[in-house]
Formats: C-alpha cells, sequence, structure tokens
C-alpha cells in the first residue's frame, strides 16, 4: 500500500511543482485604452519571476514600431516594472515580455494597450541569429542541468526507498 502511495505521490507531485508562473495582470491591463500615456508598465505573475542577467527581458513597442521601454526591468516580489519614455504617441503599444519563472523555466508572452484610441499594433522587431546568440552568450542562462540532477537524485531517493520498504517486507515475511 505505501509503495502504490509513493508511486502516485511521484506522478502527481510534478504537475504542481514544475508549474510556470502565469501573468496574473499588468497596468495597463491587456487590451485597456488609457487616456493618458503611462510612464511604466506593471507586470504581475502568479510568483516572483527568477533574478539574474537576461533573465526577464521586456520589450514595449510603440504604434510606429519603435521601441519605448527605458532602462532595465526592476523586479518588485512577484512583479516586474519597466519604465516607459515616449508613450505620447496615440494608438496601440505591443508588450512583449520573458521572465524565468520560479521553477527554473523561460516564459513569455504578449498584451497590448493603447494610449487615447485603439490602431493595428506594430511588427515585432526580429534579430538575427547573430544576434540572438550574442544575447545568450552575454547573459541568458540554462538551468536544464541542475533539473537534470534534481530529477537524477529524486529518481534515486525514490528508487532507494522502495528499496528499503521491499527489504524489510521481505524480512517480516521470511524472506519470501
Amino acid at each position: 500500500m505505501l509503495l502504490v502511495a509513493l508511486c502516485a505521490f511521484f506522478v502527481a507531485a510534478p504537475s504542481a511543482a514544475f508549474a510556470h508562473d502565469e501573468l496574473i495582470g499588468s497596468i495597463p491591463d491587456d487590451g485597456e485604452i488609457v487616456e493618458t500615456d503611462p510612464s511604466a508598465i506593471d507586470l504581475r505573475f502568479s510568483a516572483n519571476p527568477l533574478e539574474g542577467d537576461g533573465a526577464t527581458e521586456v520589450l514595449v513597442i510603440d504604434p510606429s514600431g519603435a521601441e519605448v521601454q527605458q532602462g532595465d526591468p526592476i523586479l518588485d516580489r512577484n512583479g516586474v516594472i519597466q519604465e516607459l519614455s515616449g508613450t505620447d504617441e496615440r494608438g496601440t503599444y505591443r508588450v512583449v515580455w520573458r521572465i524565468v519563472s520560479s521553477d527554473g523555466h523561460p516564459n513569455s508572452g504578449e498584451l497590448t494597450f493603447s494610449v487615447g484610441e485603439t490602431s493595428v499594433p506594430a511588427d515585432i522587431p526580429t534579430t538575427t541569429d547573430a544576434e540572438a546568440e550574442d544575447a545568450t552568450d552575454a547573459g541568458g542562462f540554462d538551468l536544464t542541468p541542475i533539473w537534470i540532477v534534481v530529477g537524477i537524485v529524486v529518481v534515486g531517493l525514490g528508487g532507494a526507498v522502495v528499496a528499503i520498504l521491499m527489504a524489510r517486507a521481505r524480512g517480516r515475511n521470511g524472506g519470501v
């Protein structure tokens, strides 16, 4: 019975433990039309994003396609605040964000808000493969090796517990 309970735990636990953090709100809100140009965008997540170089990125594109984010994003508990400048153009702004979730996995998304009136959002600028590789080399990090080691340790400990329980059960049953 204990073996069944342990197996059920190891099957059910990863679904809750490895859930990525979700965007739960923003100011301005997704799709909101504001009358005055915001000085910052505030993104709120279901848990605290991880800190580190390249772990949090926020890109804000104005209606004409220009980037209007200013400085680095600021982590504030479960939120990310990105200061803006030049958001006085009327129309729809596109916000593209990327964080590293508290579980170590990257998570990203997009939202829009409009100043005064809606418009067709501008396209997101693309980077070349060389620029993307330079960005990864400069500050990105990959937690995959850490999660592999954690997985091996968890499986190893689970196997050890099962082996101990089986040895005890054999001892009580006279080796059968």
